[in-house]
């Protein structure tokens, strides 16, 4: 292979985007790029963040395919109250977690989470720290998501949609939600499966869904496996930058025509009675 084949300014920027995820531990991970071909190698302590690596690498622009050849190493074992050290260290790290609001317990390598956050996007952040702590066998979330302020079915949609930013880097040009009586609607497409099953899963943590329809299609975007390729991903670290309050009140002057409810969406409110 020549040495043309090569791109090392890629490789660093997936490496980049595999740190800035969050939910990996990357010590023991490689990365090479062969003709816009990201070749995962090394080793992770379990299969989840085997799964998330090679998910993260796809979405990176200019990577066409991925061949994940990361081994999964479990973590030497380590007893309850040092797990427990590790887990509060790695819960402190993350800004947009509030100390004190979560708990931690360790019995035999499980993490049994609890406390309270105000959003699902804090509940699932939580839970993608402690799963980046060595050691960490499985992540019993049983954080409570309370929200003491009362919020408009729009006002909940667009806190979904922050959540689907922030914690799944989801382009929200590409996804709506809409919120009647209490059931989330989900429509738009996504990369990949897991992507699809965790959107439905933060929605359901939101305070006020009782119920949601997951009607989002999988479809690779150019650029990624399926020679399809997205404009990359927010990482979780820098968070999401809409602002709900802007989000609402342009979805209500959207509302105040005579169409039926607006839809959610990442860029704009769309009515029904406008989309073909």
């Amino acid at each position: 292979m020549s040495s043309t084949a090569a791109n090392p300014s890629l490789e660093e920027f997936v490496l980049t985007c595999l740190r800035e995820q969050g939910g990996l531990d990357v010590a023991n991970l490689e990365v090479r790029v062969r003709h816009h071909i990201a070749y995962l190698e090394g080793s992770v302590p379990n299969l989840r963040q085997k799964r998330l690596a090679g998910e993260t690498a796809a979405q990176v622009e200019g990577i066409r395919g991925v061949v994940n050849r990361l081994r999964i190493a479990p973590s030497p074992l380590v007893d309850d109250e040092s797990l427990k050290r590790r887990v509060i260290r790695a819960l402190a790290r993350n800004p947009k977690l509030e100390a004190g609001k979560v708990s931690a317990d360790v019995i035999n390598g499980v993490v049994h989470l609890g406390g309270f956050v105000s959003t699902a996007a804090e509940k699932r952040l939580a839970e993608e720290e402690v799963w980046a702590a060595p050691g960490v066998r499985h992540v019993i979330n049983r954080i409570d998501v309370l929200s003491q302020e009362i919020k408009s079915e729009l006002q909940i949609a667009g806190q979904i949609l922050q959540g689907l930013s922030q914690c799944l880097g989801l382009d929200l040009s590409k996804v709506t939600v809409e919120v009647v009586d209490g059931t989330a609607h989900l429509k738009g497409v996504v990369p990949n499966d897991y992507l699809r099953s965790a959107a439905e899963e933060l929605t359901r943590w939101t305070p006020s869904i009782g119920e949601v329809v997951n009607e989002l299609q999988v479809l690779a975007w150019p650029g990624t496996r399926s020679d399809l390729q997205p404009e990359r991903a927010r990482p979780s670290s820098q968070g999401c930058r809409l602002d709900t309050e802007t989000l609402c009140t342009q979805s209500a002057l959207a509302s105040q025509s005579q169409g039926p409810a607006p839809e959610w969406r990442g860029d704009t409110v769309a009515s029904k009675a406008t989309r073909q």
